[in-house]
C-alpha cells in the first residue's frame, strides 16, 4: 500500500495512548512481559523500515526477504495494522520474553534462566583460567574501559579484556584472527561463541595436530564482552542494545549509544540515527565511546595497515588477517560494505570466503545492505576499511534470547566450525578460499 509518512506521523502525534518507543530497554517486570510481545510480517518499504526503527525496538529487519520482527504492544500493534503494516504477533519469539532476568530452579551460574550463557563476571573467570592452565600459550590484554569506568560517581564499570592465544616460542610470521561477541549487550549467544572457541582451541593443544599448528603459527585474539556496561543490563532481563553513556537522551531508560555504529570509518553516512534515544544512535562523533576507542586502538596495533581508508582501493590479493564480529540474529553472513550498497574493492573474494562460512553454518552470505539495511559505523567495515583484512559479521541463530538446547546442539557447532575455518584462512584470506581446499 502507498506509505504517506506525514500522515501517519500526524495519527501518531494524535494517538496519547501509543508508547513513544514499545521495546526501548527497560526492566521488564511480570505485568510489562505480559503487555508487550513481538509481531512479525513484511514490510518491503525501506522508509517504512526506517520509520519503525526509530518508534518501535525493531528485532530484525530483512532487505531481502521483507521480514520484520518488532516489540509492540497489543494496542500499538492495533494501530499499525490500521495504518496498513501487516504484523501479526510472532508467539515463539514472544515466549522468550517470558522470565527474563529470572533464575531457573536451581540454577546458580550463568545469566538467569540461560544457564549456558556465562555472565560478564564469569568470561573473564573463564579466560583467567585458561591463561592459568596454559601460562606459555595465552594471556590477558587490557584494551581500555568501559564507559561507566570511565565516568565517575557511578557504577564501577569494567575493563575491556581480551584473549591472545599464541606460542612464541614458534617464529613468524604469523596471522592476525580477531574474534568479537556482545558488542550489542541483548545478543546472548555471542560472548559464549567467542569464549567456547578459545576454551575448544587450547582443549586440543598437543593433542590435536590441527588446533596445535593453528595455535603455532597464528595469534589469535578474543573479546567475548565488547559491551560489558550494557552487557550487566541485559543479564538482568533488561531488552538493552547500547552502552550505558548518560546525559544524552532526556529518558533513563533509552539511554546509550549504539557502539556498532560509531565506529570511525563511515561513520555517520547512512543507516543510523541521530536521535540520542533512537536503538540506533550512531553517537555525537565518530568514535566518541570509550569502548570503541579502545577497539579501534587496538585493533590498529594487532592487524597490519594494507590498503588506504578510502571505498576504491582494494587490499593486495596477499593481503593477511581477518576480522569477526558476532551478532545475532538471522541466520546471516555480511561481508562489507555495511554502510553502502556499493561494491567493495575485494568483493569477489570476501564473498568467496563467506561461502566457505556459509557452508559450515548453513547462513545465506551477501553484503549487509542487501540482506539487511545499510548500518554506517560498523565494526567490520572500520577493519577492512581503514586495515585491508577480510571482515564479516555473523548474525547467528533465530532469537536474542536463543534456547541453550538449541544453542548448545545447532548455534554453537556449526559456529565453531565456521570460526576454525576462519582461522585456517586468515593466513590469505582473499585467496586460498577461492581454490580447491
Amino acid at each position: 500500500r502507498p506509505f504517506l509518512l506525514p500522515a501517519l506521523l500526524t495519527v501518531l502525534a494524535l494517538s496519547p495512548d501509543l508508547p513513544a518507543h514499545d521495546g526501548q530497554p527497560h526492566r521488564l517486570p511480570a505485568a510489562k512481559r505480559e503487555a508487550l510481545f513481538v509481531a512479525s510480517g513484511t514490510v518491503r518499504d525501506p522508509a517504512q523500515v526506517t520509520w519503525l526503527q526509530e518508534h518501535y525496538d525493531v528485532w530484525l529487519a530483512r532487505a531481502d526477504t521483507g521480514r520484520v520482527d518488532v516489540l509492540v504492544s497489543a494496542q500499538s500493534l492495533a494501530l499499525l495494522q490500521r495504518l496498513g503494516f501487516e504484523l501479526s504477533e510472532n508467539t515463539e519469539l514472544s515466549a522468550t520474553l517470558q522470565g527474563l532476568g529470572e533464575r531457573a530452579p536451581g540454577q546458580i551460574t550463568g545469566i538467569p534462566g540461560y544457564a549456558c550463557y556465562g555472565t560478564v563476571e564469569e568470561t573473564g573467570a573463564r579466560l583467567r583460567a585458561l591463561v592459568a592452565a596454559h601460562p606459555n600459550l595465552a594471556r590477558i590484554v587490557d584494551l581500555g574501559d568501559s564507559w561507566e569506568k570511565t565516568t565517575p560517581g557511578g557504577p564501577e564499570g569494567y575493563d575491556l579484556e581480551a584473549l591472545t592465544l599464541e606460542n612464541p616460542a614458534v617464529p613468524g610470521p604469523k596471522a592476525p584472527y580477531v574474534v568479537i561477541g556482545a558488542i550489542h549487550a541483548r545478543e546472548y549467544a555471542t560472548a559464549e561463541i567467542v569464549t567456547r572457541f578459545a576454551e575448544h582451541l587450547l582443549a586440543g593443544y598437543g593433542t590435536d595436530p590441527e588446533r596445535t599448528w593453528l595455535i603455532d603459527h597464528s595469534v589469535i585474539h578474543l573479546l567475548p564482552q565488547t559491551n560489558p556496561d550494557g552487557r550487566k543490563r541485559a543479564e538482568a532481563g533488561v531488552l538493552w542494545r547500547r552502552n550505558t553513556r548518560s546525559g544524552l537522551c532526556a529518558t533513563a531508560s533509552q539511554i546509550g549509544v549504539d557502539l556498532n555504529r560509531n565506529s570511525s570509518f563511515l561513520w555517520g553516512t547512512g543507516g543510523s540515527s541521530t536521535n540520542a534515544c533512537s536503538d540506533t544512535y550512531r553517537g555525537p562523533t565518530a568514535a566518541s565511546e570509550p569502548e570503541v576507542q579502545a577497539v579501534q586502538s587496538w585493533l590498529a596495533q594487532i592487524l597490519p595497515d594494507q590498503r588506504p581508508d578510502d571505498q576504491t582501493t582494494p587490499a593486495p590479493e596477499d593481503a593477511t588477517g581477518l576480522f569477526l564480529s558476532l551478532h545475532s540474529y538471522s541466520e546471516l553472513v555480511l561481508f562489507p560494505w555495511g554502510a553502502t550498497s556499493a561494491a567493495a574493492p575485494n568483493r569477489v573474494a570476501l564473498q568467496s570466503l563467506g561461502r566457505k562460512f556459509g557452508h559450515y553454518t548453513r547462513y545465506r552470505v551477501c553484503q549487509a545492505p542487501l540482506c539487511l539495511y545499510a548500518a554506517s559505523g560498523v565494526t567490520d567495515d572500520f577493519a577492512y576499511g581503514t586495515r585491508g583484512v577480510a571482515a564479516y559479521t555473523f548474525e547467528v541463530g533465530t532469537s536474542f534470547f536463543q534456547s541453550c538446547d538449541s544453542f548448545d546442539s545447532g548455534v554453537w557447532p556449526v559456529n565453531r566450525d565456521a570460526l576454525f575455518y576462519g582461522l585456517k584462512a586468515a593466513r590469505r584470506p582473499f585467496t586460498e578460499p577461492q581454490g580447491p581446499e
